[in-house]
């Protein structure tokens, strides 16, 4: 009784071990398990691109989340996620203090001045923006539209957004962001303040727009990826999923999806422009 036992334990220790051999037991051996968050901009990519990922990769478990640029940065610097996501480059004060981070572009974007749909301004000047944001026009009648106050909307500070939008606006006339501006945590936000409030002005990835609000042409230029990629709408940005050094197996098996054709299509289908046709 006691060899038949020895036989019956051997005789299963090899199954196993033939049928861990062959690759059928360990459905798991490709499971990726990841922190991501930051930049609000880049959350539709990292959101639908974890989802096909974890479809085409069971196991998998990619928890992707928001905060803005500055968050994504600080948060991959700490280790507490494994990935940050940044709209903007990174800040020589950043680099100084995170000396380890190593940026990925995933995507280019545009910045779009944003009015509501009922608004009869569809075209604005640089200039006309600038005096908006710094607050010295204050009635759109200044700017072709109705006698009416204009209520302006602000991305916060340490968002990658109001960061390229103030270095390509504000930054030339070394004016500020209005402090009356009401100020929104996100591109969502902002524009669902803007398509609540007929008199009012925001800014937003061009990857947020809808029939909700309507885009501005400026300076006679459509704020649309055609016009971003050849130049011609000044007002654009690179996107980035950042690790703190090199990145790890899971961490480069999730960049190598969101950079392969699968993922730069999606990047396509939620707004941004591939990394391809910045290359070209």
């Amino acid at each position: 009784m006691q060899r038949q036992i020895i036989v019956s334990i051997l005789l299963t220790a090899a199954v196993m071990v033939a049928v861990s051999g062959s690759g059928c037991i360990d459905r798991d051996s490709d499971a990726v398990k990841l922190q991501i968050a930051g930049s609000t901009t880049v959350l539709p990519i990292g959101e639908e691109c974890a989802r096909i990922f974890m479809k085409e990769h069971p196991g998998s478990r990619i928890d992707v989340s928001g905060g803005g640029s500055s968050h994504g940065i600080r948060a991959v610097a700490a280790g507490t996620v494994d990935i940050g996501c940044a709209s903007r480059d990174l800040k020589p004060s950043e680099l100084k203090i995170y000396p380890d981070l190593v940026l990925h572009a995933i995507a280019r974007d545009g910045i779009a001045v944003i009015v509501h749909p009922e608004n009869p301004v569809s075209s604005l000047t640089l200039a006309q923006v600038q005096g908006i944001y710094a607050g010295t026009i204050t009635n759109w009648k200044e700017v072709g539209g109705t006698d009416s106050s204009i209520t302006v909307v602000s991305r916060e500070k340490g968002s990658g957004t109001r960061e390229c939008f103030e270095q390509a606006v504000m930054a030339p006339i070394s004016e500020e962001v209005t402090d009356r501006a009401i100020i929104q945590d996100s591109n969502g936000k902002v524009r669902a303040t803007i398509a609540g409030a007929e008199h009012s002005i925001g800014f937003i990835s061009i990857g947020y727009l809808n029939s909700e609000v309507k885009s501005c042409y400026l300076d006679g230029i459509e704020p649309t990826p055609e016009n971003v990629v050849s130049g011609r709408y000044a007002v654009s940005r690179t996107l980035w999923m950042v690790t703190n050094g090199e990145p790890d197996a899971d961490e480069q098996a999730f960049l190598d999806f969101v950079l392969g054709a699968e993922g730069q299509k999606i990047v396509e289908t939620v707004g941004y422009l591939p990394v391809e046709l910045l290359q070209a």
